[in-house]
């Protein structure tokens, strides 16, 4: 079973949270060698096994991706998922991105596995900004590039450009046990629009995971459990005769 505070632990928020902020067109960081190498190759032996009627092809534009959020054969994934989902986990993400109150999505839209081979390309796009299945905003995004190798030369470079399309403004490697997480914003414009060389038995994977924010307000004013009853008024909080 992951521990995720002991991976998380290495990275101390309060020395990463003012570099985050620092990123540009939007604030964005990288952790390298996040999980443990032992974890990492076990995860990546295990996406090896997942049949490929599980993925889904993923084609808009001229790009193309392998899609896989159904985890029924990779039990460590989703052990992994469902620590990236956890409170530990969110609360380390809050603290370094600024965000409070942020919510996961456990159905993992748009989320999940994705696996881009030699020819493939994800051409530059801004993202979706709304969960349907949650009705919740769309606030913070996530990879964690699986791959077990890669040389710059084969490309798939994430490439964040500025808001008016006229300049890329970095180009995010996808490096082996990297963590990418940056804010959601509805005028990033990002991609890798090149299509990849890299060996056929070589390539581009990562672990998506978006996670949200409300703006709803309480349908009634919020209390907590109520214990006392009265005949007239019901339900009560003991608090308010205090």
């Amino acid at each position: 079973m992951i521990n995720i505070d002991l991976i998380t632990d290495k990275y101390d928020p309060k020395n990463y949270a003012v570099d985050y902020q620092k990123g540009t067109p939007v604030p964005w960081l990288t952790f390298d060698d996040f999980l443990p190498p032992d974890l990492l190759k076990e995860i990546q032996e295990e996406i090896k096994n997942i049949p490929r009627y599980m993925y889904s092809k993923f084609t808009r534009n001229g790009s193309f991706m392998w899609e896989c959020n159904r985890l029924k054969y990779a039990p460590k994934v989703r052990d992994l998922v469902m620590n990236f989902n956890s409170g530990e986990f969110i609360n380390w993400l809050e603290r370094i991105t600024g965000h409070d109150k942020l919510v996961p999505d456990p159905h993992l839209i748009g989320a999940g596995l994705m696996e881009c081979e030699t020819g493939h390309s994800l051409k530059l796009h801004t993202d979706f900004n709304w969960n349907e299945q949650l009705r919740l905003n769309r606030t913070l995004s996530l990879i964690l590039y699986l791959n077990e190798d890669w040389d710059k030369d084969w490309g798939g470079e994430l490439e964040f450009w500025n808001f008016n399309k006229t300049e890329c403004m970095h180009k995010i490697s996808p490096d082996p046990n990297r963590l990418l997480i940056w804010d959601y914003n509805d005028q990033l414009i990002h991609g890798h629009p090149s299509p990849l060389t890299c060996p056929q038995d070589k390539p581009r994977l990562g672990l998506r995971m978006f996670y949200f924010k409300s703006n709803a307000e309480p349908i009634n004013p919020p209390h907590r459990s109520l214990y006392w009853f009265d005949d007239e008024k019901g339900p009560y909080d003991q608090r308010e005769n205090q």
